[in-house]
Parts: structure tokens; sequence; C-alpha cells
């Protein structure tokens, strides 16, 4: 923001509330232009004037009368704005960029919605030149809609009277023409053509993060919803999908990349089935001001002709300039661009078939097929040896939660994370639980047993547990686990060497790249269930068994020394006879 602006802002924002100061000041900046270009009378007060320009030229209805800066204020602010533009010191694109910047710091308390310039900049450049005309809805859609070319036809809808306002704003400043009518465009579309909906050659749009629509609150006319889902992804997306001939570009939450429910999973398979899905580029987290919740891009082409998606991964540090500590920027947008219509693999990226993703369940994670150093280190050591997935070597028993009961008289131990010592054994008392007859049987099934091996699938996904033969016969695992339990015909795995592999940097790599979620992290059994684990020899399991045996050793004799330590410290108190 230039300083001039900025010094006039620090001058008269005072105590007001940020978000109606900028609504005031953004009224302000529109005025200016307006009353250069002539098309303001100097008939009324400041406050009438202001009030004109959202009414009338800006088609906002919104009641001056209730801003809190006095007409004093606000002529002042008009004034100085006037002299500094026709001083040249500032432009109408600075005041766009003042407006982005305040709008941008109320995000940041209120969680408004703002996108980043170079967000914006990556988003349209992926339409390519499929930008004749192009349909930007949803929460700051003219952000989109401002770097198109000025010769593209550009419409929205937006549901918030306000991003409209700041919509037309920004169309006076910038001499720009985005048409955007208020309204939900999922319940409510408005841009009706002949035969159905409007159509436009592309789409562009960050529709609101992690919204839920309930299903019995849509009635479509339009056809648009083969699909009936929990989260928004698929309405927002479908919704995109149905006004276009082209292009789509859409900001997702990497939720929706990974998530297999009914509907999403549908999606992801008719959409590939049509042969529509170009592209999905993962982002670095923290990217925008308003929320945390970590973004990935799709992008769809219903003209594409060759039958592979790239996957292009740009959530590592090489993509993110740290210069920011209110959050990670976005950087080397034109190597992404260059990848991306590359079409070809590279450090960064992998073009794969629909076959390799329906391998994978449908899973959209670029982190999923384009191999870091890590994952390239980690195949050439299972390259090594022979592999099978570990549902081949074990059974996967997935606790459930147990009810306590405290009438009742069979009793349990229960063990969770807080339970595991550094060297994977359980330790401690555990949670007593008391269960009901009824609830017997399916408590039995949970029982931990002498040679399980617990892994842990919630919070702290993971962490691994080794069952030795001091184990209790009523002890259980809590929910955080699954209990990989060796199946009785195999004799090429023990569970030594099964917890030694989890526990080793290849067996934790292997765990993290399959966790998913955001605020909470999960490892599903199905995703556990398809690792492929190293079959060793009979010398190499011999092996594994010496390093147990040693690291037990090992700990017995750092719980000595600790006891030693607490004696000497206690040493020096005399002992009277």
């Amino acid at each position: 923001m230039k300083k001039q602006i900025l010094s006039l802002l620090d001058a008269l924002r005072g105590a007001n509330e940020l978000s109606v100061f900028t609504e005031q000041f953004s009224a302000c900046c529109a005025w200016v232009k307006l009353n250069k270009i002539n098309k303001l009378n100097e008939e009324h007060s400041v406050k009438e004037q202001l009030q004109k320009v959202m009414d009338d030229c800006v088609s906002v209805q919104y009641h001056a009368e209730s801003w809190s800066l006095s007409d004093d204020a606000l002529l002042q602010l008009v004034t100085s704005l006037q002299q500094l533009v026709r001083a040249k010191a500032i432009s109408y694109q600075d005041l766009s960029v003042a407006i982005t910047s305040l709008l941008e710091e109320s995000g940041k308390r209120y969680g408004q919605l703002t996108i980043p310039d170079e967000l914006t900049h990556l988003g349209v450049s992926l339409l390519g030149d499929k930008v004749e005309s192009v349909y930007c809805p949803f929460t700051a859609g003219y952000e989109f809609a401002h770097k198109l070319p000025l010769g593209s036809l550009a419409e929205g809808e937006t549901p918030l009277r306000l991003d409209e306002f700041y919509a037309k704003v920004q169309n006076v400043l910038l001499e720009r023409n985005f048409r955007v009518n208020c309204n939900d465009p999922i319940f409510t579309p408005t841009l009706i053509g002949d035969g159905g909906l409007k159509q436009f050659q592309s789409s562009i749009a960050m529709p609101p993060l992690g919204q839920k629509y309930p299903k019995s609150d849509i009635h479509d006319i339009w056809g648009r919803f083969p699909e009936k889902s929990l989260m928004a992804d698929v309405y927002q997306l479908r919704h995109m999908l149905a006004h276009v001939s082209d292009i789509v570009v859409g900001f997702v939450t990497n939720g929706f990349l990974y998530r297999s429910a009914a509907g999403e999973k549908l999606f992801k398979q008719d959409v590939l089935e049509k042969n529509w899905l170009k592209a999905v580029i993962s982002l670095p987290s923290n990217l925008l001001s308003s929320t945390s919740i970590p973004l990935s891009i799709v992008v769809f082409d219903k003209q594409k002709t060759n039958d592979s998606v790239l996957f292009i991964d740009t959530s590592s540090e090489h993509f993110i300039d740290k210069s920011s500590r209110v959050r990670n920027k976005l950087t080397n947008i034109d190597q992404i661009l260059s990848i991306y219509n590359s079409l070809d693999n590279s450090g960064f990226s992998k073009l794969c078939s629909i076959t390799d993703i329906e391998a994978m369940d449908y899973n959209l994670s670029p982190s999923r097929y384009v191999l870091t150093n890590e994952d390239m280190a980690l195949q050439k050591f299972l390259e090594q040896y022979p592999t099978v997935k570990l549902s081949e070597l074990v059974e996967i028993v997935r606790p459930q939660a147990v009810k306590h009961d405290a009438d009742a008289d069979a009793e349990y131990i229960e063990h969770n994370l807080t339970s595991l010592n550094t060297i994977g054994q359980l330790e401690g008392a555990g949670k007593l639980i008391k269960v009901a007859t009824k609830d017997i049987a399916k408590v039995e099934k949970q029982k931990i047993q002498e040679g399980d091996v617990l892994v842990s699938c919630r919070g702290a996904v993971g962490r691994i547990a080794l069952i030795d033969d001091n184990i209790e016969d009523n002890v259980i695992a809590s929910q955080a686990f699954a209990i990989l339990r060796l199946k009785p015909y195999v004799d090429n795995v023990s569970s030594v060497a099964l917890y030694q592999y989890l526990i080793s940097k290849f067996g934790q790599q292997q765990l993290s790249g399959l966790v998913t979620g955001t605020t909470a992290q999960m490892l599903s059994a199905k995703d556990l269930s398809n690792i492929e684990i190293p079959v060793f020899s009979a010398e190499k399991l011999a092996e594994l068994e010496s390093v147990r045996l040693n690291v037990l050793d090992a700990h017995q004799k750092i719980i000595e020394l600790q006891k030693d330590i607490e004696e000497i410290n206690l040493s020096w108190i005399a002992q009277k006879a």
C-alpha cells in the first residue's frame, strides 16, 4: 500500500470498526473516480453523494447514515484522496490495492475471504487462451475477473451483498465491467440462456471452503447435480461445469481430493470417465489470511483429447516465499505454469492414467503420485526385498468405543497413546472400564494379545507399539489404534520384524504419506492394509530379533541409570540414627 494512503488511513481510521471503515473508504475511492469523470454533481453533502455512488452508480443498497465517520471526516478523506490523485502521487490502481489490503486485514479478524494476487494470477493463467467469456461465481469472484484480459466478458453470482459492493467499486476504479448478481448460484442461479444455464467458455472460482449443503435444501431444475454429497465441493464444481463449454479452474480443500464418500467418489468417477479432469495442483499450506485450510486446484477441460491426468505437487518449501510473517506466499508461479503446460513428468509432477487413479481408489492428492526424493529413497529400499501388502500378512482389528458401566462386573484395562513408552511398550495402569454383559462379546474381539503390533491411526498417526509376553488377559486398545495381528500361516514376517520396519524412517514415511484430514489427522484401515511390507530372509529376521533384544537391554540400563541418578540426588541428605 502506498505510504500516502497508509498515512491517511492511520489518521482517520481511529477506533472505527475495520469492516465498516473499509466500506466507507471504498465508497470514497469510487466517489473520487466518478467525480473526476463528472458523473456526480456538487449539490449534495459528501454523505449524500457517497450514498448516490452506491445506490445509483454502484447499484448497491446501503444506508450511509449508519456510517461511523462524521461528515467532516468523510470530507477530509475525499478531499485528501482527490489531491493525491491530482498530484499523481497515487493512482486509482493504488486505491484498488489499498481496498484489497484493508479487506485482507479484515479477513484475518472476521474470516472474510480475500484471494492473494499470486493465486488469482495462477488461476487465470491456467485458463490459457479460453478467456473470451468467463464465469466467476461465489465469493470474491471479482478478484479473478479483474485479472482477465480487458476484452473478456466476465459475469458472476455471489450470495454476499458486500461482495457485490466491492466488485462494483473495483469495477469503477479499474474501469472494468464485471457483471455480478447478488444471489446464491447453487440454490437460485440467475444467469439463464437459451435452453438452460447461460454458457461461458470457461469458469474460475474459489467457492466457500469447507461448506456443507443439506440435501433437502437443494431443489434443482437444471439437471446439475447427479450426485448427492454432504460437502459442498461436488455441488460447486458441478455448477461451474454446467455453465461452461471448455475449462473450469476450481480451488478446493485438500479434503475433497482424498475423501471417498459416495457422492464425491461418484463425481470423480464420472469426470474421469468423461475425460474432463486435466490436472490437480496441490498448493502450500497457509496461503490465505482468513483461514489455514490447505488448498488445491482442480482443472477440468471438456475438450481434452489425451486420456491422462497431470498431478503437480507444489506443497514443498520450493514454492513458498517466507518473506511474510503472516502467511505463506506462493512463489515460482512461472515454473508451475511451465510444468502444467508441458503435460509431462518432472520432479514436481506425474502424468497418470485413469487406471492409476482407480488403483488409488480415486484419491486425487498429488502426493500419492508425485515422488519426492524421500519417496524415491523408499522405493529403492523396497526394491531390495520381495514385498506384500500388509493385509496379506495380518488381520487388522479396529477397536470401537467401549461404554463404561459402573454397575457391571466385567473389568477391562484400556490403553491409549499416553501408555506408550519410548521403545513401544505399554506402561502404566491404563484406564479401568467396566463392561455390561451385552457388550462383552464386542470387547473380547478387541483384546490385545502377545505379538500384536499397535498402530496409532488418529491424532499422532504413526506411533507404534509391540505387545510382549507379559500382557494381561483383560487389556484392550483404545480407538486411537489399529491392532495388527499376524495371520496363523505367516512365517516369513515376525511381529518384531513388522514393528522394526514400521518404526523405521521408511515405515514412518509410508504411514505419514497416507494421513488424511486437516484439523484431525486420520489413517484409514483401507490405506493401512495396502502398505507394502518388505519380506526379509531368515537371517534378516534373526538380526531384527537381536536388534529388539539389544533395545530392551539398553532400555533396562537407562532405567537403572535413572534410579542411580535419583539416589545420587538424594545422597546428600543426612540420615539421623
